[in-house]
């Protein structure tokens, strides 16, 4: 949730990747920690956390085409694993509906993808406590 605030924090920037500039620990600190979420998750959520340490540790400004691409891989992930779910595809689908807006706001593109991805998991958790 902490990555939602970040606009506030720092002011809005182009997109997520640009609060590394503000500050590069705690930006690689926090995804590594989100990545750690994923890899306890297990299945294809290890993928999405590997690529998002990867996405954490090359940065725009020295690795940007390594950066967007493990970047785009990390949500599309997330949004194939979240189609592919039979209770809360709905999620993937809305996901999957966005990509258009990442051409036009790529801040506004990637909040919507976090949020429906801490949707997904928070709904996801709540029915795997009611079994």
């Amino acid at each position: 949730m902490f990555v939602t605030l970040l606009p506030i924090i720092y002011g809005v920037k182009n997109s997520y990747s640009a609060y590394y500039n503000e500050n590069p620990t705690l930006f690689v600190g926090f995804l590594c920690l989100l990545a750690l979420g994923f890899f306890r998750s297990k299945g294809h959520w290890i993928k999405a956390g590997y690529f998002l340490v990867l996405t954490a540790f090359f940065d725009t400004y020295r690795f940007e085409i390594i950066h967007y691409v493990v970047a785009i891989n990390f949500f599309l992930i997330c949004m194939y694993i979240m189609i592919n779910d039979k209770r809360f595809s709905y999620l993937g689908k809305a996901s999957l509906l966005l990509i258009p807006l990442a051409f036009q706001n790529m801040l506004i593109f990637e909040a919507f993808q976090v949020v429906l991805i801490i949707i997904f998991n928070i709904l996801y958790t709540l029915k795997l406590k009611r079994l």
